[in-house]
């Protein structure tokens, strides 16, 4: 199944730059020759670009996930309702906006403290595994981080009206026992469907948080292989996104049926 993945999607792009002009496009124009990428031979210029994204895939996965889960139980332990209804509400408000609103609304903000201040917060733009890396690992997981919350925290409230969890209550368990014990185990499979989303979610950004960011990675590659004619470049670069996608749906998949059958054999 991964194989037929991956050769159906290097058919079809390789189908499409191949008989789609491109030359009028203002963005083919602006990018042409400005591929950082030209020159290298194809098997290092893809390991050099999905090296580089792969550090922004994976660490604005792990901070949406954490973050997620992090408010999930606060939002769970909170007593008071407007604090519930003031959180739920930027979550929706965090799922509605998309990255590359985030993206451009954080470039905002470091240039007018920058303005304002006459000291830079963090660049704006430009590859590094240093301060670079803080805007668009924020940019990308700001949604899959609410996201995250919603879906989690609905499951803590729906499992903490079950019976099991108020007999465990009625016999004294402590309210961190009965959330360790009880209701984070049974809502693992809805967390772990929550960071598929979140990683789902990050592939998809990718490529316009890259451009807006300057973060000269895969999905920015992308765009530069199509703007100079680079089928072969990007056909590679559609072929490692699809099974980097696929092999994380498995993953997930698994995870998730796991905690689902441990969570059944304990409830």
């Amino acid at each position: 199944m991964l194989l037929l993945t991956a050769v159906a999607v290097a058919f079809v792009t390789r189908f499409i730059l191949e008989r789609v002009s491109l030359d009028g496009l203002v963005l083919n124009l602006i990018l042409r020759n400005r591929d950082p990428y030209l020159g290298m031979p194809l098997i290092d210029a893809v390991a050099v670009a999905m090296a580089r994204s792969v550090v922004l895939i994976v660490l604005a996965t792990a901070l949406a996930a954490v973050v997620g889960f992090v408010l999930a139980i606060l939002h769970f332990a909170a007593r008071h309702r407007l604090v519930r209804a003031i959180a739920w509400s930027l979550g929706t408000i965090g799922v509605s906006l998309p990255s590359f609103f985030w993206a451009m609304l954080l470039q905002l903000v470091a240039i007018t403290w920058f303005l304002t201040t006459g000291h830079g917060l963090v660049p704006t733009s430009g590859f590094g595994l240093d301060e670079h890396i803080v805007l668009p690992t924020i940019a990308l997981m700001a949604r899959p981080a609410a996201y995250v919350f919603r879906t989690t925290a609905t499951a803590f409230q729906e499992i903490a009206s079950r019976d099991y969890v108020r007999t465990a209550e009625a016999k004294g368990l402590g309210a961190r026992l009965v959330l360790m014990r009880h209701i984070f185990p049974n809502a693992r499979p809805t967390f772990f469907a929550g960071i598929g989303y979140a990683s789902r979610s990050v592939l998809s950004s990718l490529a316009i948080v890259e451009y807006i960011f300057s973060w000269n990675g895969a999905g920015l590659a992308f765009i530069y292989a199509i703007a100079n004619r680079n089928v072969d470049f990007a056909v590679a670069l559609a072929v490692c996104f699809a099974t980097l996608f696929a092999l994380v749906n498995v993953t997930l998949a698994a995870l998730s049926r796991n905690s689902a059958e441990q969570a059944m054999a304990a409830a």
